[in-house]
């Protein structure tokens, strides 16, 4: 999500650490540590090393928007049903076997897969099922924005399920896909005076095919393949340690020696100096996600159009393309990636320096500032480019760092919406109905509606979509958001996300993934 990616990306990064000490996760070695870069493929390799970037908060699914959370709880919990993208993107079960969209759009039906049991040995029932859905919606932040129309869950039986929405919504289940079941007799008795929020820090109780070891700070955290898994594969690893390195060339540097089996830290560069190292391959993974500048619609010089329109001509598209991304990934064209299959038609986003200085000329001599993760070397790289040309546009513009959690907290209200803000954003659904709506909806202002944007036809289309059965006809109300987005300039598109992953050359499943940002884990394999 808002990386994160939401997720750092825009599922993002955050504020916690508890048991181990950073120390402990630095000491580990790669399973292949033996011999020059990426390691051999002896017995020990079955356990993996995981380098990443930005803060490792927690393990309360509740906080799958970050990133960083989203990597680790993506295999050791389950969602009910999920996108397979080696299926032209279908929706299949996991750990619902059916489902059943009612024709009025107000509910949904589940059967349950049986025979699989939670970590601890207990069984997973339709219990778990309500109890996860109303303990998101009842803390209202996080992924409970996938939850948005939620009302009740009916329990029919141990195996069946009916989840009952508050108006008909048509892309509800999509966002399921990234709503994880917790065991609901470990969490509630662990629920304290908040939910359990503290004890999920460092705790975890789910039906993953990896289980937790209470290893878990703010640099990282160690998972156990778990061998009662209801979809059991040997080829699993055996264990899976993340370690937090922010450094590019630490990233580098760490997976040439062996230390780290993959790296989801390596800046562009980095990743194309690794090709053709011994034992190392890297891939440049597709994403849903894009790099955005994002602008306040509502407060300050941002709420005029002309100038988020000059700001959004202003930048360097093909410069920062070919200097930064070194020609990987692509410059932007329209608010969707590629990964969509509904999309308006647009041109790639293009610098007019003498367009952005007339239209910015109403600003003055006032000065912007642009909110950015200095942890990361890319978006510090492409907000200097911006300033520079702001700069040569007799612009000023300040370059402010912020930790993505406190960027999160700034959409409370709009008038702490940084005027500028640059982010890696992420819709998780290959139907992107649910993320248009979370984005660009006006009732969403005070959460999920990054630039505190409003626009009645906007609304009405949206609401339109969400009571339309029919895929087809959804896309074309889509596209029409689209567009009507894209001439208001809600913010600018910079490139599309193709992620770096240098990784260990006998590792299996690099690919993209719908459920994880940049890739799941759920498909890696060894060997």
């Amino acid at each position: 999500m808002s990386s994160q990616h939401r997720r750092g990306f825009i599922l993002g990064t955050a504020l916690l650490a508890l048991p181990l000490v950073a120390t402990s996760l630095a000491a580990c070695t790669a399973g292949g540590s033996g011999g020059g870069g990426g390691g051999s493929t002896t017995a020990a390799s079955t356990s993996v090393v995981v380098g990443f970037k930005h803060e490792f908060n927690t393990m309360d699914p509740l906080r799958a928007d970050y990133a960083q959370t989203n990597m680790v709880d993506n295999i050791v919990y389950e969602p009910l049903v999920r996108f397979d993208a080696g299926q032209d993107n279908k929706m299949v079960g996991e750990l619902a076997t059916a489902f059943t969209v009612s024709h009025d759009a107000k509910s949904i039906a589940f059967t349950l897969r049986d025979k699989v049991t939670f970590h601890d040995g207990t069984p997973f029932t339709a219990k778990d099922v309500k109890y996860s859905l109303d303990r998101y919606t009842r803390l209202g932040q996080g992924i409970a924005s996938q939850l948005a129309g939620y009302d009740s869950t009916t329990v029919v039986d141990d195996a069946h399920v009916v989840v009952n929405l508050k108006a008909p919504n048509a892309f509800f289940i999509n966002g399921l896909a990234n709503v994880y079941i917790l065991e609901a007799d470990a969490v509630s008795k662990n629920a304290g005076a908040d939910d359990a929020q503290g004890w999920l820090q460092a705790h975890e109780a789910g039906t993953g095919p990896f289980e937790g070891t209470g290893s878990t700070s703010a640099d990282g955290t160690t998972v156990k393949r778990f061998d009662k898994y209801w979809g059991f594969d040997a080829k699993r690893p055996t264990q899976m340690v993340f370690r937090r390195i922010d450094e590019s060339a630490t990233n580098r540097d760490e997976l040439k020696a062996g230390n780290i089996d993959i790296s989801f830290g390596l800046s562009a560069i980095d990743a194309t100096a690794l090709k053709g190292q011994s034992g190392v391959s890297v891939k440049f993974v597709p994403t849903s996600g894009q790099t955005q500048l994002w602008f306040n619609s509502s407060t300050g010089p941002t709420a005029d159009p002309k100038i988020r329109e000059g700001l959004r001509l202003a930048f360097d598209y093909s410069g920062g393309f070919k200097k930064i991304l070194d020609g990987n990934g692509a410059i932007s064209s329209g608010i969707l990636s590629p990964a969509f299959t509904c999309r308006a038609d647009a041109k790639p986003s293009a610098q007019d320096k003498a367009k952005a200085k007339q239209l910015l000329a109403g600003l003055g001599s006032t000065a912007l500032d642009l909110r950015y993760q200095s942890v990361d070397s890319t978006q510090t790289q492409i907000a200097t480019l911006f300033q520079s040309n702001l700069k040569d546009l007799g612009v000023t513009v300040n370059l402010v760092p912020i930790a993505f959690p406190d960027y999160l907290k700034t959409l409370s209200d709009p008038a702490s919406i940084p005027g500028l803000t640059l982010i890696n954003d992420y819709i998780l659904t290959p139907d992107p109905g649910a993320g248009l709506d979370k984005l660009y909806n006006s009732a969403n202002i005070g959460n999920t509606n990054k630039g505190a944007y409003k626009n009645p036809k906007v609304d009405e289309l949206l609401s339109k979509a969400r009571t339309v059965a029919d895929a087809g006809a959804r896309c074309d109300i889509y596209k029409q958001v689209e567009t009507i987005v894209a001439d208001d300039s809600v913010q600018a598109n910079l490139f599309q996300v193709a992620f770096p992953v240098g990784y260990r050359s006998d590792l299996k499943g690099i690919d993209f993934s719908w459920s994880a940002t940049p890739i799941s884990f759920f498909t890696l394999r060894v060997g």
